[in-house]
C-alpha cells in the first residue's frame, strides 16, 4: 500500500500522543543558588567564619562535578550582593534553570550554644548536632518532583556514609518541622521563600552543622566537598533532574 505523505504525518502525529518522547524537554539547567550574602552572611561558625564562605566553596564543588558530566548550571549570588531572595527564582526562571539548589550550611538554636575560646576570641558553639538537612515546600509548584529530587539527593548522601541531622524536627520554637522523608533527612518548610518562588522543583540543602566543631571542621575539606557535590550529582540523575551515567 502506497504511505502518502498526509498519512504519515497522521501517524506520526497519533504516535506521538501517546508518547512523551515526541515533545521536547528542555536540556538540563541547575541553578545553584549560595545562600545568604557579604552583609547577611548566615551563621558563623565553631571558629569564627561565615557560612556564605562555606556555602560558596561546595556551590562551585557541585558546579564543577556537574561541568564533568557536561550538565549545565547557573550559579546565583555568587558576588554575595544579591539581598532579595525572589530576585534569585527570578534569575533562575530568565536563565532557563529547570531545577532550582539552594546551596547553605546549618547552625542550631540559640539556647543549645556555649562560648569557647579560639585564638583569643570568644565563638559560640555546639556539639551536640551534626549532619546533613534538605528542605522542599509544599507551596512549590513542582513540589512532587522537589520531593523524589529530595529523597534521592540524601539517600546518595546516605550512600556516601554520611547522616542526617533530626535536630529540626524539634518541638522547639525555631524548629517543628515537619518530615516529608524521615529516611532520607527531609523536611516541609512551606515558606522558605527560594523554594517557594521557585518555578521550577526546588530543594534546599544544609550539607552539615557547622556550629559543631567537627563538622565545621570536615566540611572544609576539599574530600569532603567533593563527596557532596558527588552525592548531590548522583541524587539529581537518580531522580531524572539530568541526564547522566552511573560513577
Amino acid at each position: 500500500m502506497e504511505v502518502t505523505a498526509g498519512y504519515r504525518c497522521t501517524l506520526v502525529s497519533m504516535l506521538c500522543a501517546a508518547s512523551l518522547s515526541c515533545f521536547a524537554r528542555p536540556e538540563p539547567l541547575v541553578a545553584i543558588d549560595i545562600g545568604h550574602s557579604k552583609s547577611n552572611p548566615g551563621a558563623m561558625s565553631a571558629r569564627g567564619k561565615p557560612e556564605f564562605e562555606f556555602n560558596l566553596a561546595l556551590a562551585e564543588a557541585i558546579r564543577q562535578e556537574l561541568a564533568s558530566r557536561h550538565v549545565r548550571t547557573l550559579l546565583i549570588g555568587e558576588d554575595g550582593t544579591m539581598e532579595e531572595l525572589p530576585k534569585r527564582t527570578a534569575a533562575a526562571a530568565r536563565g532557563g534553570a529547570t531545577f532550582f539548589l539552594s546551596v547553605h550550611h546549618d547552625s542550631a538554636q540559640p539556647r543549645y550554644l556555649e562560648t569557647w575560646d579560639w585564638n583569643g576570641v570568644e565563638q559560640r558553639f555546639t556539639d551536640r548536632f551534626s549532619g546533613f538537612s534538605l528542605f522542599v515546600s509544599r507551596k512549590n509548584p513542582r513540589v512532587e518532583a522537589s520531593l523524589s529530587c529530595a529523597h534521592a539527593i540524601g539517600s546518595a548522601l546516605k550512600a556516601k556514609g554520611l547522616a542526617f541531622s533530626t535536630h529540626h524536627a524539634e518541638g522547639i520554637a525555631g524548629e517543628y518541622r515537619e518530615w516529608a522523608d524521615r529516611n532520607a533527612g527531609v523536611y516541609y518548610f512551606d515558606n522558605l521563600a527560594v523554594l517557594k518562588t521557585a518555578k521550577t522543583p526546588a530543594v534546599l540543602l544544609e550539607a552539615g552543622v557547622i556550629v559543631n566543631r567537627t563538622d565545621e571542621r570536615t566540611l572544609q575539606e576539599p574530600a569532603m566537598r567533593r563527596a557532596i557535590a558527588g552525592a548531590v550529582v548522583r541524587g539529581l540523575a537518580d531522580c531524572g533532574a539530568i541526564a547522566v551515567g552511573r560513577e
